[in-house]
């Protein structure tokens, strides 16, 4: 057998080998046991719990706003009065910064608590309105004014009465903690600067 011969052979046994290899699981199907893991349309416990755990850690970790751009500035404005005035509760102008923008924020949510029905964004019914209202001011970046403002108001100096009537229930309700009798130094400092 010359050389080229037994080329022509073993290309040929290796082209037969494919073929037969290749035919071998269409002409003699094998059962091959696998195991699919059930599809639920429902939600279980633990997805739910894994995702409560996930929306609460990035609840803690970030700012996130309703996305609305005017409850966003009087939550910037708040934070920003309330740090001030912790830092430096005697400053009569940080103190007057604290209560406008704490009644501006108090009257943001009486508004959209008491909006009228049929206008843009107000449920109908009064407690749709009230839910509405919480829900859009406990977003983790009121959290964390509300925060702030607590730590502001512990520093004493401000009181219920620093507010317009109708919206003092709100005040109250959004200091959380109450208010905190005036510090005995700040007392002493401004009755010095007044008279």
């Amino acid at each position: 057998m010359t050389t080229f011969g037994f080329i022509r052979f073993a290309v040929g046994l290796f082209a037969l080998t494919f073929v037969v290899l290749s035919a071998i699981p269409h002409a003699f199907p094998v059962m091959v046991a696998t195991m699919v893991k059930p599809v639920s349309r429902l939600p279980t416990f633990e997805w739910r719990s894994e995702r409560g755990v996930r929306r609460d850690w990035e609840d803690s970790q970030t700012s996130q706003s309703d996305g609305n751009v005017v409850r966003d500035n009087l939550r910037r404005e708040l934070l920003q009065a309330s740090t001030g005035y912790e830092l430096s509760p005697c400053d009569d102008t940080i103190r007057a910064n604290l209560i406008e923008a704490l009644t501006n924020y108090a009257r943001a949510w009486y508004e959209l608590t008491n909006c009228r029905p049929g206008g843009s964004d107000c449920p109908n019914s009064g407690d749709d309105r009230s839910n509405a209202a919480a829900a859009a001011f406990k977003t983790p970046a009121d959290i964390r004014v509300h925060d702030a403002l607590r730590k502001a108001l512990e520093q004493g100096g401000i009181s219920r009465e620093d507010f317009p009537a109708p919206l003092r229930p709100y005040v109250y309700i959004l200091a959380d903690a109450g208010f905190y009798e005036p510090q005995a130094v700040c007392m002493a400092g401004r009755q010095a600067r007044h008279h």
